[in-house]
């Protein structure tokens, strides 16, 4: 018999109208709404982007790079932009712009310049746990408005940096699946390492993170790395798709020593800012002489009795250890007072950069110079124009950089190096990879190894046979190293436009 042909198959009354009563409690007719409310603006939205993607043209020869960070604080993005609009390629750089970019972004009119919104400031207030999810939110909606919305082409390729993560990556790979771009992933660090330093590696959070990076990571175009180490490890570990190339940092062209009637004028503008102000002992000015430089003959030139100007670069993370170096200057002092060292010269150091952990050294450097008589710390943040000609006249660099995954390098390093300056660095795994021991620099373990190298290396500047030798280091290109002294756009031309753009050489 037809089941339908049964008496009572079809009830008077609907066993379940969601309108009226709910098994669960929830009446229908406040379900509903809250049925709308969370799936229809999703549905506009996916409507929308692909209305958008699949209308607006699609353009070779165009990239975006996104830096989910400050971009004049991004130094390696700033020259990936910088060199893809010297090869031609229109070019639209998106990150927050707190900080003034170098002036090749500024006057380049194939380079277009696209600020992140900015979280509300109230979020400052509350706990990293609520912050954080936030601010990913606050992102995710500024980089597609951006992207999506405000760019009016399908760009070619997309350069991103990586870390942060998230939400960099998985947005990324949404907004390639849609336009049809060449995602470039380029690999500083590994994100969840970093978050590691904060929660721990056994966080439920970490390993989120960690399977987020990977899986988002994993597929590309290309993948750029900055070094070896860090090559090897996500080639084998993550089983990265796509070219896979190692583009070690380089210092740009401009990056060179500083000539004396340049440093003249770059301490009479720096020096008289520094907070608290230098003491009489470091500062004595006139009209013809700073404490480095002075008139003679006519011609500016350094002095014969200048304190060592020693410089540090960092973003006051926690991947940096401030505490070795004071450390080391505690030793310092300490072998002047001693008088069991007489020909090592007073120091100024300088740092800079800014970070939330700034303010905290500044007040450790406070407690300690009632102690100094011959050791000055200052705190600056120069603009992108000053930071080449104060490493370019500094004596010598100080690198505190550890790598929370011990498979990155601090370009910081290779910045000096641009300037003929020799480093002393923490040593970690691949540290090796630039700092080559005892010929551009020395490696430390501990504040007091770093206190000794100090004293060993300047031990009787100016004239300091042993800074002299690491220097020397610079004023030929070591045989078989050609490759490691290029500069970045030889190198980013080399590796990047050569082997991975410019279709002529891929045929």
């Amino acid at each position: 018999m037809d089941p339908f042909q049964l008496p009572g198959f079809f009830p008077s009354k609907p066993l379940y109208d969601p309108f009226v009563d709910n098994p669960k409690g929830v009446p229908g007719h406040i379900l509903f709404p809250i049925f709308l409310v969370i799936v229809a603006p999703w549905t506009l939205f996916f409507v929308l982007l692909v209305r958008r993607t699949t209308l607006r043209p699609s353009k070779r020869g165009t990239a975006v790079v996104l830096v989910i960070g400050d971009i004049g604080r991004s130094p390696r993005m700033m020259y990936h932009t910088s060199s893809l609009a010297r090869h031609g390629m229109e070019t639209w750089v998106v990150g927050y712009g707190e900080t003034t970019p170098i002036k090749e972004l500024l006057e380049n009119d194939k380079i277009h310049i696209m600020p992140l919104d900015e979280p509300p400031k109230i979020l400052s207030k509350f706990p990293w746990i609520i912050r954080a999810p936030i601010r990913v939110m606050v992102q995710i909606y500024s980089i597609m408005r951006l992207i999506i919305w405000e760019i009016p082409i399908n760009t070619e390729y997309i350069f991103v940096q990586n870390p942060p993560s998230i939400p960099t990556l998985a947005i990324a790979q949404f907004i390639v699946m849609n336009t049809g771009s060449k995602l470039v992933v380029d690999w500083h660090n590994t994100g969840y390492s970093i978050l590691a330093m904060r929660l721990g590696m056994r966080s439920p959070i970490v390993r989120v993170a960690r399977w987020i990076e990977k899986t988002f990571g994993q597929s590309a175009y290309a993948h750029l790395f900055v070094t070896n180490a860090m090559r090897e490890y996500l080639v084998k570990e993550w089983k990265l798709e796509g070219h896979k190339v190692v583009l070690h940092d380089r210092p740009p062209s401009h990056f060179k020593r500083t000539e004396p009637s340049d440093q003249h004028d770059l301490f009479k503008r720096l020096l008289p800012m520094l907070e608290p102000p230098l003491p009489p002992s470091f500062n004595s000015y006139s009209d013809d002489s700073t404490p480095f430089t002075e008139l003679n003959s006519g011609k500016l030139a350094l002095r014969s009795d200048r304190p060592a100007l020693v410089v540090s670069s960092t973003s006051w993370t926690a991947d940096e250890d401030f505490s070795l170096l004071i450390t080391a200057l505690d030793q310092y002092q300490n072998t002047i007072n001693s008088s069991s060292v007489t020909n090592v010269p007073k120091l100024l150091v300088i740092t800079t950069g800014k970070g939330t952990l700034r303010a905290q050294f500044e007040r450790l450097i406070s407690e300690r110079e009632k102690q100094w008589q011959d050791v000055i710390v200052r705190c600056v943040f120069l603009p992108a124009q000053d930071y080449p000609l104060l490493l370019g006249s500094a004596d010598l660099g100080i690198s505190l950089h550890t790598s929370s995954s011990g498979r990155d390098l601090p370009m910081k390093v290779v910045d000096m190096f641009g300037c003929h300056l020799p480093v002393l660095a923490k040593g970690f795994e691949c540290i090796g990879e630039l700092v080559k021991e005892g010929k551009n620099g020395r490696v430390f373990e501990s504040g007091e190894e770093l206190g000794e190298q100090l004293i060993d290396v300047l031990g009787g500047f100016p004239e300091s046979e042993r800074l002299d030798v690491l220097k020397g280091y610079f004023e030929g290109v070591p045989v078989g190293e050609e490759d490691e002294w290029s500069t970045w756009d030889q190198n980013w031309d080399k590796v990047v436009y050569e082997g991975l753009i410019d279709r002529k050489s891929r045929r």
